[in-house]
Formats: C-alpha cells, structure tokens, sequence
C-alpha cells in the first residue's frame, strides 16, 4: 500500500504542477477562458475579475501539486484535491454534454482537449485522487504543523510573482499558433478538407442495406431508398483561417500586400482598443517615426475596435502610423499584450513583445543591423528552452531545499525536546 501511496502522491503532484504551470505563464488566456464560461453560464457581470479567477486557479493548482509532490500537509493537500475533482468532474460532464464552451483550458494552451476528453481525463485522475484521499491519515508529517504551514506559504508566492511577471511581460513559453518563427501566409493557408464517403441505401424484401458506390446492387430487385455523404477523414482547419487585415473605410482586405512588403513589418496589436495601456504612447510614437525614415521598415495598427474607438486613440496619443482592422480573437492569440509589438519578415513572425519590454530605436537599429532575422528568431526560441528549463530547475531547487531545510529542523527540534518519561 506504501507504494501506491507514493504512486498517488507523486502523479497528483506531478500533474497540478503541469497545469498550473501552464496556466500560470499565461494569465491573459486564462482571463479569455474564464471570460467564456462566465458568458456562457449568464453570469458575465464577473467578467471584470476573470484575470483574477484564473491566476488564482493556477496559483492553487501549483501548491496543491509543490504540497503533493513535496508531502507537505498532506491531509490538507488530499482534502483540497478531493474537493478540486468533486467540483470539476462534474462541470466537466455539463461541459461534454451540453457543450457551452469548446475549450475548457484544462491545459491551458498547452495541451487541447475536447471536452470528452476533458472528462474522461478527470475520470482517470480520480483513482489517483481517491487514494490521496483513502490514505490521507498514513501520510507521515516530516516537519511541525507550524513549519509545514510556513513552507505552504512561501510556495504560494511561486505561481504570484510568476503570473504577474507574464503578465507584464510575455508567457514564458508561447504556445500559440502565432508564435515566434511561424509564417502566416503558410499557416493559414494550410487548410484540408474533410474526406467524404458517398453511401447509397437500397431496399430489398423490406430490409435496408447500405452500398458504396463500388459495389451497390444491379439487381432491379433492390430499390433505390437515399444516398447520404459520410466523413472518412476529418479535415485541418489552421488556427490561423480568421486572420485578415482589412482598411477601415472600405474594408478592404489587405493581408496579402501588408504580409509581402519588403522588409520589416511591425505590426502594434490593440485588441480591445478602449482598454489599451496610453502609458507606453511615447516609446511606440519614437518606434513609428524611426519605421518612416528607414528604409524597408513598416510600421501598422492592428485592432478589433471601430473607427470612433480608434480615432479617440490616435488623438489621445499622438499616433501618426495607419491603423487597420483586424478580429480580436486573433490579435489576442497573436501576442497576449494591449497593446502589443509583433515583427514580421517575409510574412514570418521574428520577435514580439509586450508594450513594456517595446525597444527604443536605438536598440531596434543595433538588432537588426547586427543580426538577421533567422538569427533573431533562433535566439528567441533559445532563450524561451534555456527560461523555461531554468525555471523549473530554480522550482524543484527550491523544493528540495525547502524539505532539507525544514527536515533538518524537524530533527534538530525534536532531538532537543525536552523528556516526557517519568
């Protein structure tokens, strides 16, 4: 039984500290989730605290699994489990059934599930949950109630100061279809069709059958009932199928002659423009003007808002660039900032950045006159592997440190108890 105890603990640790993780480095799509099933469940008055909602779901994800994984208050740890699958399972059937929302987020961008699968992926963490539960009084404490409540509580500031970093910044790992080294154009031509079968139903003595178009009867005894098409391969629709770029007067679509112009296109992304930060105007007008005097770099808005939204914006920033049109479902895939900075060549994302980290021009001119685009976008991508990997390894330090620390004390404390014997 020890050993399934172990199996159980380390497989809930493991796999909330994945999801959380995941959910954690991109706080605005758990804001868009959220968003969703406030929505689609009539309550969109808490649309306004969907930010919060999701860095609290992630931030509970990941101390239920350090806690689990680490065997810190593990009764706490197994009731919190308990009561996390007792609460989802069941949305998650409603979500299957019903089919309110397409993404449950479980995974965040990460890992997409439909919604049976959600469910039945609930279905076999359940065993692992009933255990932690069952055994949750076998569960030995290494340290005092009073220092294991203490490491619970630094790891609570983990999944905090990680949401928050990402969410002033950009998520540490990009998931999306729009992230850095991907090629619009291709993406989002690359679509496939379903494959159809066409079946022919005929009827003979009362019976019905079905026939291909291969091998359906001469026989003048069978008559001809229905002919019906059936899916035999489902096709590909690119995540990248509703991009498009269009004037704000005559909607014009103009992706294709944005996407093909020489050079560098920069490309400032304001899904919502209403809501967008004015507080990095200054920094993104100097990017603009210095686009307008080189040559072969382009310098365009994007946003979902309407034309009185968006003139407001210009005056209220001083912005000389043109604006365009674009649905805000892709611009908030693009990059998870309002507003945000993407660079294109050739049609191909080369770096993006939130309005915060947005380079002077100087910085942009010593980027791009000392390095290509295949070079800036292969130091990205390492610099995203080498974050990603040195955060986990800070994690699990961390981890285990904090156990040998609180173990050492737990040993040192008890050792200096004084005797209770007669």
């Amino acid at each position: 039984m020890k050993t399934i105890r172990i199996i159980s603990r380390v497989f809930i640790g493991l796999l909330f500290i994945f999801s959380g993780y995941v959910k954690a480095i991109d706080p605005v799509g758990s804001q868009i989730i959220f968003t969703e099933y406030f929505k689609a469940f009539g309550v969109a008055f808490l649309t306004p605290v969907a930010l919060y909602f999701g860095i609290l779901l992630s931030s509970t994800e990941l101390l239920i699994g350090c806690c689990a994984l680490m065997g810190v208050r593990m009764k706490e740890t197994a009731w919190a489990t308990a009561a996390f699958m007792a609460f989802f399972t069941p949305l998650t059937l409603v979500l299957a059934v019903f089919n309110p929302v397409t993404d449950c987020g479980c995974f965040g961008e990460a890992i997409k599930l439909t919604n049976w699968q959600t469910f039945f992926k609930n279905l076999i963490i359940l065993p692992f949950a009933g255990v932690l539960f069952w055994q949750r009084n076998n569960y030995k404490s290494f340290a005092s109630c009073r220092t294991e409540w203490t490491m619970a509580g630094a790891l609570v500031l983990l999944p905090l100061v990680l949401s928050v970093y990402c969410y002033q910044h950009l998520p540490l790992i990009d998931f999306m279809a729009y992230k850095v080294g991907a090629n619009i154009t291709e993406v989002k031509n690359d679509n496939k069709p379903d494959e159809f079968s066409t079946l022919l139903y005929y009827e003979k003595d009362g019976k019905e059958q079905e026939f291909t178009m291969e091998n359906y009867p001469k026989d003048t005894a069978w008559k001809f009932v229905r002919v019906a098409n059936k899916v035999v391969k489902k096709g590909y629709v690119s995540p990248m199928v509703d991009f498009s770029i269009l004037a704000l007067t005559n909607r014009e679509d103009v992706t294709d002659s944005i996407l093909q112009l020489p050079g560098y296109v920069f490309l400032l992304v304001l899904p919502h423009i209403e809501d967008a930060s004015l507080k990095y105007a200054p920094e993104i007008n100097a990017l603009a003007d210095y686009c307008t005097v080189q040559e072969n770099r382009h310098f365009f808005a994007l946003s979902g808002s309407g034309e009185e939204e968006i003139a407001r914006f210009a005056v209220q920033t001083g912005a000389m660039y043109p604006f365009y049109n674009t649905d805000e479902k892709p611009l908030k895939s693009m990059v998870r900032a309002n507003p945000g900075l993407v660079m294109l060549k050739d049609a191909t994302i080369v770096a993006k950045w939130s309005a915060a980290d947005i380079p002077s021009p100087e910085q942009m001119q010593e980027k791009l006159s000392v390095t290509g685009n295949e070079k800036i976008i292969a130091c990205h991508e390492i610099s995203e592997r080498l974050t990603t990997e040195i955060l986990f390894l800070i994690l699990f330090a961390a981890m285990s440190v904090w156990g040998f620390v609180f173990r050492r004390l737990a040993k040192k404390g008890a050792a200096n108890a004084p005797s209770t014997g007669s």
